[in-house]
């Protein structure tokens, strides 16, 4: 196959085929689910390094 062959495959076919792996969405949903989900999210507090309380 052509170089133009498997870029029409990769950046069309491959990017909306269903994936059962990404729970039956293509890769295109399946990442705009993820994006909805983290703008929905709560905020998660990433800092982890907490104070030691001194009296």
């Amino acid at each position: 196959m052509n170089q133009l062959g498997n870029r029409v495959i990769d950046g069309f076919y491959n990017s909306r085929r269903i994936q059962e792996r990404l729970g039956f969405l293509s890769p295109i949903e399946f990442e705009e689910k993820h994006y909805a989900e983290q703008a929905t999210a709560e905020p998660t507090n990433l800092n982890t390094h907490h104070p030691l309380l001194t009296s």
